[in-house]
């Protein structure tokens, strides 16, 4: 099962994630591709201090063309280096396809 969500820190816009199964994957625009994020799987599963906002694919594609999930690559340039060396990132459209699978 997949869902779209909008993770959320209060106003501030963080990211656009994917529940796939068990799993959290996190729209980078650094890379244009989504990335397993333990981080926020913890989050979601156990800590609950972010808020995630159920969305569907024209919203998740309305914010990631307005740039949400792109980091500070001076500020988190270790992140960014092993997102750009993750072979396992998924492309956008493969996510979207995995939602639409489920939902048909």
């Amino acid at each position: 099962m997949t869902r779209l969500f909008l993770v959320k820190d209060g106003e501030r816009e963080l990211w656009v994630a994917a529940l796939v199964e068990e799993d959290v994957w996190t729209y980078v625009g650094n890379t244009g591709k989504f990335h397993y994020n333990e981080g926020a799987r913890h989050d979601y599963y156990f800590l609950n201090g972010l808020q995630y906002v159920d969305i569907g694919i024209a919203e998740a594609k309305r914010l990631i063309a307005a740039g949400v999930g792109t980091v500070d690559e001076g500020q988190f340039a270790d992140s960014v280096r092993r997102w750009r060396e993750d072979a396992g990132g998924m492309d956008p459209e493969v996510v979207f396809a995995s939602l639409v699978a489920d939902l048909g």
